[in-house]
């Protein structure tokens, strides 16, 4: 959905069309039901405030996700988050042996997509993984694997090269396949 100029954004329409892809975006970033609720209300404030920012050269969609992913990397550098990854370290420390998180058997060949798309919308090993990729593989991954775009759409969304992205989701796919070989 292309739209021209700041008079054409109408952010209810916008809230309507994109508003469960920006709350997905939000909970697999931030793994926190209200957390993503409160980073959602953030990104459909800036869109309201910011869309003079608009400048019609990518679709509306690609714009409003690229804020939701900024919000949601604000938030993951705040102070509350880092509290809070505190305290569920400590908590982790503290569980008896034998409750470590569960492992999922290594993925062969071209499994890693298919476990990905599965993996989304699950509390999942899996997906923890992808979690704890650093930003660049997991951009990605996230943009490729669960909102469906291609490269040269994750290519404008990210501000790099489309073999950048090839390169970035060649090195996610191989980390993400040693998955469960580590101990």
């Amino acid at each position: 959905m292309g739209m021209e100029g700041r008079q054409n954004l109408n952010v209810e329409e916008l809230f309507r069309l994109y508003g469960n892809d920006v709350l997905r975006m939000c909970n697999v970033y931030l793994r926190k039901q209200s957390l993503a609720e409160d980073a959602f209300q953030d990104v459909f404030v800036k869109v309201m405030t910011r869309s003079d920012s608009y400048r019609g050269d990518s679709d509306v969609k690609y714009w409003i996700l690229s804020i939701a992913r900024n919000v949601c990397l604000d938030y993951l550098k705040s102070s509350y988050m880092k509290r809070t990854s505190f305290m569920g370290d400590l908590l982790d420390k503290t569980k008896p042996q034998g409750e470590e998180k569960k492992r999922i058997r290594p993925l062969p060949g071209n499994q890693v997509e298919d476990r990905l798309v599965e993996a989304m919308d699950t509390s999942n090993p899996l997906l923890d993984a992808v979690q704890n990729l650093p930003a660049k593989y997991k951009d990605v991954i996230l943009l490729r694997f669960y909102f469906d775009m291609d490269n040269e759409a994750i290519a404008r969304q990210l501000g790099i090269t489309e073999s950048t992205v090839r390169s970035r989701l060649m090195r996610a796919r191989a980390k993400l396949k040693d998955f469960g070989r580590e101990e």
